[in-house]
């Protein structure tokens, strides 16, 4: 299978060391293994997969667009983003040199508009620094401007393998 992403969670009564095991495995395998620090059903990727699915049929539902232009909106938008950066990160960047925290002041609060079926958390400080912290360790040391130059560089990266596999097999790039 082609996606390395496996999501691992214990029950109550694991061990913490199986955990670290099984992460261990799928880590050798040349997997991308994420703890699920608590279960929930349907886990991370297929929550968030979810939540996307039942806006994209809102939009279609309402005549806002077609199922192809959404999609599209993914492949040539937010999808190419995700690949290589994650949701986080990517708005990190939207908020400029200030980062994260000046993002979330500037639009967290538009997530209270009525204009998405997803209802929005309270954005408590505790979230926010939540937030926050969480973006700033995956920052790193790297700057603002570093972290553009590499989204820069792997939209192009992606962008002309899409070109290139989709020309191989006899398909459009915008296809």
């Amino acid at each position: 299978y082609l996606l390395p992403l496996v999501e691992v969670v214990g029950g109550e009564r694991t061990a913490a060391e199986a955990v670290r095991a099984a992460m261990r495995v799928y880590e050798s395998l040349g997997m991308r293994p994420l703890h699920v620090r608590k279960e929930v059903p349907g886990f991370i990727a297929d929550r968030l997969l979810e939540a996307l699915w039942r806006e994209a049929l809102h939009l279609v539902n309402d005549g806002v667009a077609t199922t192809g232009e959404i999609d599209d909106a993914i492949r040539f938008g937010a999808g190419l983003r995700w690949s290589f950066m994650g949701t986080f990160l990517t708005y990190t960047l939207a908020g400029g040199n200030a980062g994260m925290r000046h993002f979330m002041a500037q639009f967290g609060p538009a997530l209270q508009l009525p204009w998405t079926y997803l209802p929005a958390p309270e954005l408590t400080e505790a979230l926010i620094d939540r937030v926050v912290e969480g973006t700033a360790e995956q920052q790193g040391a790297r700057s603002i401007a570093e972290l553009e130059r590499y989204r820069d560089d792997c939209l192009l990266a992606v962008l002309g393998a899409i070109r290139e596999t989709k020309a191989r097999h006899g398909f459009a790039f915008a296809e």
